[in-house]
């Protein structure tokens, strides 16, 4: 049997506005290797590369790639294959930037492509979605693009949105690890209604401004009631960052996922020097951190 090799894009959650319903695919990978072993025995998959360890939790029988091969070959009421998964990560972990869905995906992709009748793409994203919970990352994960996504009780359903070309995004990953679990924590159980009607508003411009290239409306568009406020204080300068940002040229910022990424959107004029600028911040308060400045993946993970 061949080896097998996927490439998955970073994602960016949320959008603002768009809590666990909008998410983006951007041009920064992890890339997972799978060599099928013949002589393996039964739940035997042997992990090894960068973050092997971070993707394996508790032991490897639960790494994350491992966890959703065996979900596909159970979908597809197919023998499991067993082996030893490599992966290049470059996306930071426990960032805000969907290195876990990336693993996800790539074990959906890798699985699939040792099936006698594959899986569809709209299955393996249901399968992403059981494994992640919610869609906003696994979505531009595997489709690419910005991907709106409800999570119905009854079934999935999702749309994605080609980004205009000219939008690019500075992005800066300080070396602050804040948990999903911990930033859910601090949200409110419930908002004013007024704050949901802004949220509702917000969310529609955001993705009709990027539909017909009116970028000016970002500014307004990527503003939140439902979890930036709450999510800021976890982050250390946050606000700070938001403002240079806008100083420097971004049409706006949010935090990226739970955070701690900070992502702000921007024409390519000046997405360098946000970048830079944001990078400041941190860097003159002592607190290392990386700056990308990356485009919208379009295609969404791929094999190589």
């Amino acid at each position: 049997m061949e080896t097998i090799t996927v490439k998955v894009p970073a994602t960016s959650a949320n959008c603002g506005p768009g809590f666990d319903s909008l998410g983006l695919a951007l041009e920064l990978y992890n890339t997972f290797t799978f060599t099928p072993d013949e002589t393996a025995t039964a739940n035997e998959y042997t992990f090894a590369g960068f973050d092997a360890d971070t993707l394996a939790k508790e032991d490897q029988t639960h790494n994350l790639v491992g966890q959703a091969m065996q979900a596909v070959f159970q979908k597809a009421s197919s023998e499991p294959i067993y082996g030893n998964v490599h992966s290049e990560t470059v996306i930071p972990p426990s960032r805000g930037l969907g290195s876990s869905s990336t693993a996800i995906v790539a074990g959906l992709l890798l699985a699939n492509r040792l099936l006698a009748k594959p899986l569809t793409t709209h299955e393996l994203l249901v399968l992403a979605n059981s494994i992640e919970g919610h869609p906003d990352n696994v979505a531009p994960a595997l489709l690419g693009n910005l991907v709106c996504a409800v999570n119905d009780p009854k079934e999935l359903l999702y749309t994605t949105v080609a980004l205009p070309e000219e939008l690019l995004f500075a992005v800066v990953v300080p070396e602050v690890s804040v948990s999903t679990e911990y930033a859910r924590s601090v949200l409110p159980k419930t908002i004013a209604h007024k704050e949901a009607v802004a949220n509702v508003s917000h969310a529609t411009l955001f993705v009709t401004a990027l539909l017909q290239h009116k970028l000016d409306y970002l500014r307004i568009a990527l503003e939140d009631y439902l979890h930036v406020p709450y999510r800021k204080a976890l982050i250390p300068h946050c606000e700070e960052v938001f403002s240079v940002a806008r100083k420097a040229g971004a049409y706006g910022a949010t935090i990226s996922g739970s955070g701690s990424t900070l992502i702000a959107y921007c024409p390519r004029s000046t997405a360098q020097t946000v970048a830079t600028r944001m990078g400041d911040v941190f860097n003159n308060n002592n607190i290392p951190c990386r700056t990308y400045v990356l485009k919208a993946d379009t295609v969404g993970a791929r094999y190589v």
